[in-house]
């Protein structure tokens, strides 16, 4: 037993870790040996990673014939029939969690994410009761915190709905608050320390499987309209893969820069980066999948916090590409507070939010000054109003045949999203709304003398 046990966990730290392979060879053989919940629930979740849908749903049938009121089950399979863009399925999968468990706050929080408009106010009446409840622990509370705050939205009730945000992010935060307390290290020190000081050693190219691949990274900030480009250069003839936000690269950095994130100590030298090990590391990474064919050109990676990432990422795919999607940065603000981003540290308050912001112009004017051929900057209203000519230009800059059947992307049966914008992306290219968010605008005032392109 105690074997079985250090052997699961096993297969769940290399699940973590994204080392998908290892993990389903794992608990493969487990379930040879005993085909129960635990096994056959892991390899649904690697499945659906690995982008194996009918793998992934074929295991959490299982997961549900061997425990019929699992409600991790049905949250998975509606997560991914919403991944797919089966609204319908999704919705109705989410439901029988309620039938399961009224008070499950992540169905609620799903169904949201389908359509805010499907969330009912009988709905609601169980949200708040959630809210107040002495005994909700810190998921229902921040969930519910943030549905709270879309209620008073729709109702135009803005200082309520503020009050609900911001309660929601801090208790966000505080969910994983070692994690983020570290990861805020990352992106307001470390990173900025090293992204133009490395010094990269050991950098004698070996015979890898992308050495002759010109990769697409798409990069920026989140709200920006990086999920519509994906979803457009995905759609050519070409048939261009995509990893998602894989945040593969930004792993293998952090693999080496782990000494100093965790150190409390101020360390200012140069750091000797070691490219042959960010090969081995990213090269397995990218393997494990099956998207990846003889005659693959290229793949789009959209982990958008890569615009830290450049210099690191041409030491080793000199023919790599980078779209770089921006819009107003205000709007960019409160786009990404008024979302809820928990994996992401530095978009719960909106002080950390234009402190990043503040970085990534630094850090994007020195690249593109540097790399003008390898950076092309997507101006998300330049695309909305001008989708024929941008996407035109999209395609001519990473080399890939365009066609007008690219801008009816939202057509396609086997479009793959899995971020905030997937039932947004499922539908035509609107102009940009240049007013959305204009009433927000004065929360970032007592920000302006310090920050000039916030006047």
């Amino acid at each position: 037993m105690i074997y079985l046990r250090m052997t699961i966990g096993l297969g769940k730290k290399f699940l973590l870790q994204k080392n998908y392979k290892d993990a389903e060879k794992i608990f493969l053989d487990l379930n040879k040996k005993n085909n129960n919940f635990e096994t056959n629930y892991n390899l649904g979740v690697i499945n659906f990673e690995l982008k194996k849908i009918k793998q992934s749903l074929k295991y959490f049938e299982k997961c549900k014939k061997i425990d019929p009121r699992s409600l991790n089950t049905y949250l998975k399979i509606a997560y991914l029939e919403q991944s797919r863009g089966d609204i319908e399925k999704s919705l109705s999968t989410y439901q029988k969690v309620l039938e399961i468990n009224i008070k499950d706050i992540r169905a609620y929080y799903g169904i949201f994410t389908l359509n805010p408009n499907f969330l009912k106010e009988s709905h609601f009446q169980v949200i708040k009761k959630i809210n107040e409840s002495p005994k909700a622990n810190v998921l229902e509370k921040f969930l519910s915190e943030f549905l709270m705050s879309k209620k008073e939205k729709n109702e135009g009730n803005f200082d309520k709905e503020l009050i609900f945000l911001n309660n929601a992010h801090t208790l966000c935060f505080d969910f994983k608050k070692e994690y983020n307390l570290q990861s805020q290290k990352y992106y307001s020190q470390i990173i900025l320390e090293n992204y133009n000081q490395s010094n990269f050693i050991d950098n004698d190219k070996k015979n890898y499987l992308f050495d002759n691949i010109s990769p697409i990274f798409i990069i920026g900030l989140p709200r920006s309209g990086s999920t519509l480009v994906e979803a457009i250069i995905t759609s050519s003839e070409d048939k261009v893969p995509s990893f998602g936000e894989s945040a593969f690269i930004n792993m293998g950095i952090i693999n080496q820069l782990s000494s100093k994130i965790l150190s409390n100590n101020e360390i200012k030298e140069t750091f000797n980066f070691k490219v042959n090990e960010l090969q081995d590391f990213v090269n397995k990474k990218y393997s494990q999948f099956s998207l990846i064919e003889d005659n693959t050109n290229n793949f789009v990676d959209k982990s958008l916090e890569n615009f830290f990432n450049i210099e690191f990422i041409l030491s080793i795919f000199p023919k790599a590409r980078f779209l770089h999607c921006h819009r107003n940065l205000k709007d960019s603000i409160v786009g990404i507070y008024q979302s809820l981003l928990p994996d992401v540290s530095w978009t719960h308050s909106i002080e950390n939010i234009i402190i990043y912001i503040d970085n990534y112009k630094k850090i994007m004017d020195y690249f593109k000054k540097k790399y003008p051929d390898k950076i092309f900057d997507i101006s998300l209203e330049y695309l909305t109003n001008n989708k024929e000519e941008v996407s035109k230009n999209i395609f001519n800059f990473c080399n890939i045949k365009w066609n007008s059947n690219v801008l009816e992307f939202y057509k396609r049966q086997d479009l793959d999203i899995r971020t905030t914008s997937n039932i947004q992306i499922r539908n035509k290219i609107n102009s940009y709304d240049t007013k959305k968010y204009s009433q927000y605008y004065n929360l970032f005032e007592n920000y302006k003398d310090k920050y000039n392109w916030l006047k």
